[in-house]
């Protein structure tokens, strides 16, 4: 895997994330490229790979948009490590597995980012319940839908060699 282009990715993904996608909001919700991105590199390159693009894509964007730095990249590393662990299970190749996997990774993203920022900032419950009653069904689809692009740009960028005989 070559090193510069998993940098361009990185800062191709945190461009769009910070200049293209804030632009489009749909029902109040926003897709989140870098969960669709580091579950793309799960899928297609296993658990420690993406566990580090996991984090330092959660670091890159804890330093541009959070109060608190470290959250954003436990939990990408946790997505993409658990991902990339279970690959053994998962059919690699099969685009509905990777639609599936998107769509949990994005509930856990959630979950966990506003269980965490509860015990930091003291909120209630009652935020998680009213976003996963109406914008989080829209943001599940936009980030199914980052994870077809994603996953495409990485088949083509980073190209397996076929042996012919």
């Amino acid at each position: 895997m070559n090193r510069l282009k998993v940098v361009l990715m990185f800062f191709a993904s945190i461009m769009i994330q910070t200049a293209i996608l804030p632009n489009f909001s749909i029902f109040n919700s926003k897709a989140n490229m870098s969960i669709a991105l580091v579950v793309a590199i799960a899928m297609n390159f296993g658990s420690y790979v993406s566990g580090y693009c996991g984090i330092v894509l959660g670091f890159f964007e804890d330093i541009l948009f959070s109060r608190v730095i470290g959250i954003r990249a436990l939990i990408y590393y946790m997505i993409g490590f658990i991902v990339g662990y279970s690959e053994d299970s998962i059919n690699k190749g099969d685009i509905r597995s990777g639609s599936i996997i998107t769509i949990v990774a994005t509930l856990f993203y959630w979950i966990m980012n506003t269980i965490i920022y509860m015990f930091l900032e003291n909120s209630s419950v009652n935020v998680l319940i009213k976003y996963l009653k109406g914008p989080i069904v829209i943001e599940l689809i936009l980030n199914v839908l980052l994870y077809l692009v994603c996953n495409y740009a990485l088949k083509k960028v980073f190209k397996k060699r076929k042996f012919r005989f």
